[in-house]
């Protein structure tokens, strides 16, 4: 029963730290696609950047949502599916984030 109660302990804490994170790297994700827009805007150019941003920005908003309805949740079963969609929300817009990371460092570098 103890390990029923430490586990469940631990995935309330994972969720309070993706709501907690996720609106910041929502906000990150938001002003990294203004700063590519305003890039090739001056530059001229074109990239799918922003677009796979936006996807990230979703990503992190659903985890948001996901987590905070989880928090709220007062069904078990319930808080356990909402918590893992949130957490696989979030690692992957931390995942996709990540990749266009490396697209920006390597394309608008130079």
């Amino acid at each position: 029963m103890d390990r029923d109660v430490e586990n469940r302990d631990v995935r309330r804490e994972i969720t309070q730290h993706i709501f907690a994170n996720s609106p910041t790297m929502l906000a990150l994700c938001l002003t990294t696609v203004g700063l590519i827009k305003i890039y090739a805007a001056l530059e001229r150019i074109t990239t799918l950047m922003d677009d796979f941003l936006v996807l990230c920005l979703a990503a992190f908003l659903l985890a948001t949502i996901f987590s905070y309805l989880a928090l709220r949740s007062r069904v078990a079963k319930r808080r356990t599916v909402l918590a893992r969609i949130a957490d696989i929300l979030f690692i992957s817009g931390l995942s996709a984030a990540t990749i266009v990371a490396f697209f920006v460092v390597y394309t608008l570098a130079g």
